[in-house]
């Protein structure tokens, strides 16, 4: 009987290991933006891309800010595309919907038919959070529901979240790992941990890794009011003097990891990915650690064999909140900054586009591809003193 150590080698093709993990494709929509071209061309134009309209909800309910990132036109899909009867389709959430297409365009960017990857070993991880559409039937479709075993059917198919990227894997055919993950504000980025070590154990051979984001529910909004989390004015003043909370934003993005040795094209190559939490602390389950973020921050460069001085560029999660930022820029500071002699710039994507929650992850990864490809750094906005305490 052959030992533990043959058993593993034979499962497990460490070859593959040492081939660099690649994002070879892009297809996103942002605030204001139905491309990554367009993205691109408003956070080099310096366009407040949070604005204030009617197009979620009326401006003057529940006396709640009316600025918010939106996307545009997200009642538009074309289900024939995709082989899907309207009647499911209506019963699909824009943010399913929308996914479907960013897919797509993400696999056409890296210069592939997707139609060849049928029947492939593809994984497929979605980042959610059930803060932007929770969980449970909405009023308006209860009824119908209730009168009919085939709306109720139609319904659970179309509107549970748990089969974002379950429906991705269907129409597209791909039979690798097939996840949906819902980690608050940092499902998207956890994601790509997890499907960078996916690619690395050889257990896919190429993966969509995708963030979701669509404001539908305006009691979110006016929980955040009430609670002090939104900013009241609508403006995301990121690490600014003047931050008082955190605006929400929308996206929609799917970016299509490679093995580098099988790439077209390349955005950037991902040397590392790693996640941890805070574990117990008296501040409480919600109050971010500094701590916490530098040891992620330093084992993580350590871990990928990265001198934190040669670090040229930091795209910070910086929400707008008075407890995050000042956290959050410590960390950065204590991780990145020992013995700098140049400064460092920091780019803060919210104060462009707002907070995209379950999304912000590739929000940032589609900037920092961006920045990398143009070699030029968008302005942050809103910033015209930073807060005493960063």
């Amino acid at each position: 009987m052959e030992n533990h150590q043959s058993a593993v080698n034979k499962v497990l093709p460490w070859n593959i290991i040492n081939d660099e993990i690649v994002i070879s494709g892009i297809g996103g929509r942002y605030p204001e933006s139905n491309s990554l071209d367009e993205f691109r061309d408003n956070l080099y134009n310096n366009v407040d891309m949070i604005t204030s309209d009617d197009s979620r909800w009326p401006t003057d309910l529940y006396g709640m800010t009316h600025r918010m990132g939106k996307l545009k036109e997200i009642d538009k899909f074309d289900a024939s595309f995709f082989g899907i009867i309207p009647k499911v389709a209506d019963e699909v959430d824009p943010q399913g919907r929308i996914l479907l297409e960013t897919t797509w365009e993400a696999i056409v960017d890296a210069g592939i038919n997707p139609q060849t990857l049928r029947g492939s070993n593809t994984g497929v991880y979605v980042g959610y959070t059930s803060v932007a559409m929770p969980d449970g039937i909405p009023q308006e479709v209860q009824d119908d529901i209730q009168a009919s075993k085939v709306e109720s059917l139609l319904w659970f198919q179309g509107g549970s979240k748990a089969f974002y990227a379950n429906r991705v894997s269907f129409l597209y055919d791909f039979h690798g790992p097939s996840m949906s993950i819902d980690i608050a504000c940092a499902s998207s980025m956890v994601c790509l941990d997890i499907a960078v070590t996916d690619l690395r154990l050889g257990k896919c051979d190429q993966a969509i890794v995708a963030g979701v984001s669509i404001n539908l529910q305006p009691f979110t909004n006016h929980i955040y009011k009430v609670n002090n989390i939104a900013a009241p004015d609508g403006r995301s003043k990121v690490w600014d003097q003047e931050a008082n909370g955190y605006v929400r934003g929308e996206t929609v993005c799917s970016l299509f990891l490679q093995k580098k040795s099988d790439s077209k094209r390349i955005y950037a190559t991902i040397l590392h990915a790693k996640t941890n939490i805070d574990g117990y602390k008296l501040t409480g389950m919600f109050f971010p650690s500094s701590e916490s973020q530098y040891d992620l921050m330093v084992s993580t460069y350590t871990e990928a064999g990265i001198d934190p001085l040669d670090v040229n560029y930091f795209e910070s999660h910086g929400t707008g909140t008075k407890a995050g930022d000042p956290q959050e820029a410590k960390a950065i500071v204590e991780a990145y900054c020992k013995n700098r002699k140049d400064k460092l710039p920091i780019g803060l994507i919210k104060s462009n586009i707002g907070h995209g929650e379950g999304a912000s992850g590739v929000a940032s990864l589609s900037k920092l591809c961006i920045v990398y490809e143009n070699k030029k750094i968008p302005a942050n906005l809103n910033l015209k003193k930073i807060k005493t305490d960063i």
